[in-house]
């Protein structure tokens, strides 16, 4: 490997962080777009009391640790989506 290959090597790596970036403003002005309707404000709501406020494991479930790691998983798709709100709001 010679230096001009390493310095090739950090100009497509800095593309491709570039087009990362790209990408993950896209996505999240998309999710702003979708979630900043008034329909898209009622759903988001709903989805954060369903899924992160009222969703809680009940101590006597017949798998307490499978239905805990269930709830996590739903609760961390909302938080997903906040996520790439805040994400928005930055760009």
């Amino acid at each position: 490997m010679s230096w001009k290959d390493l310095d090739n090597s950090k100009v497509d790596t800095e593309k491709n962080a570039k087009e990362a970036q790209e990408a993950q403003a896209t996505i999240a002005k998309n999710y702003h777009h979708t979630f900043s309707t008034e329909q898209g404000k009622f759903v988001l709501n709903h989805l954060v009391s369903t899924f992160v406020m009222d969703n809680s494991t009940a101590l006597n479930a017949q798998n307490i640790n499978y239905e805990a790691a269930y709830k996590n998983g739903e609760a961390g798709v909302v938080k997903q989506i906040l996520n790439q709100l805040k994400r928005a709001a930055l760009i």
